[in-house]
């Protein structure tokens, strides 16, 4: 997919992480996957958003180093 297709939010934060959501169910869809931990990764990334958009709560460092691994792990 490209930038375009992603959903875009006021929060660039929360534009990042459904980019990487988005990028964890491609790989899914397209079987690219590494393992079966995709599921838990697209979990996680959606407790983060939820977190920002509801609670207004900021991840955390750790939190964003384990998005960093992700990026990692799913990137094309």
């Amino acid at each position: 997919m490209k930038d375009e297709d992603y959903i875009h939010d006021s929060n660039p934060i929360v534009g990042k992480l459904l980019k990487l959501k988005y990028r964890i169910n491609d790989a899914y869809r397209n079987n690219t996957a590494i393992d079966y931990t995709n599921k838990s990764d697209k979990e996680f990334v959606i407790g983060l958003i939820n977190n920002i958009r509801h609670r207004e709560q900021d991840p955390s460092k750790i939190q964003l180093e384990e998005c960093n691994k992700l990026w990692s792990k799913y990137a094309d």
